[in-house]
């Protein structure tokens, strides 16, 4: 039997992140700035500005995800489907 990775299993996330770790503090400090600007600035539900800190938050959360995706496929090979 040759050796190698069997099946879909995932790298753990810690592996994804430490490959690309830049990426992952600019992620991490959009959102840092985002929650601080929706504190101190966007006092209340009803300020425009913390719905405006909401989108990059939002934003950075889906880039995340779709970041951890991209190096998950990287990792397993381009032929194996998630």
């Amino acid at each position: 039997m040759g050796s190698g990775r069997h099946g879909a299993a995932r790298p753990p996330i810690g592996v994804l992140v430490q490959q690309d770790r830049i990426d992952f503090s600019l992620f991490t400090s959009i959102i840092v700035i985002a929650f601080a600007v929706m504190v101190l600035i966007g006092i209340g539900w009803a300020s425009i500005a913390f719905w405006l800190a909401v989108v990059p938050v939002v934003i950075a959360g889906v880039l995340i995800v779709r970041r951890i995706n991209r190096l998950a496929r990287e990792e397993l090979g381009s032929d194996d489907p998630l």
